[in-house]
């Protein structure tokens, strides 16, 4: 395992089939998506958000954003970093509050059923 794949690996669990294409393909742009996400994960003291928090961004906006795989993969991320149902379902509610229902329909619906099933079976 190489750091590239060990850092997506520690973060959402697994390297998502976008993020392995762009690293063979185009190596020098996955380097500074990279080097950025990292950035981003920086927890404190050199970050200012704890985990979860930044978990819950990534879910809400990925959800506005309607990208389901990877709200989906931040969800699971976030709860193992502690966040529960209730946080995630809240974040979402003030995502369909600004970006419409449409969000919700088209993403937030399958994180929270994702979100159900992780909690109940204790997979995630």
């Amino acid at each position: 395992m190489t750091d590239a794949t060990g850092h997506f690996k520690d973060t959402i669990g697994s390297v998502p089939d976008s993020v392995a294409l762009l690293q063979r393909h185009a190596p020098d742009a996955f380097a500074a998506y990279r080097a950025a996400r990292e950035a981003a994960y920086r927890l404190p003291p050199e970050g200012h958000l704890s985990l979860a928090s930044k978990e819950l961004v990534f879910i809400v906006l990925d959800v506005a954003a309607g990208h389901v795989e990877g709200a989906v993969a931040h969800a699971e991320a976030g709860i193992r970093a502690g966040l529960t149902p209730g946080q995630i379902m809240e974040a979402l509610s003030i995502a369909i509050l600004v970006h419409g229902h449409q969000c919700w329909a088209r993403a937030g619906a399958a994180v929270m059923r994702h979100v159900e099933h992780i909690t109940a079976t204790g997979k995630g």
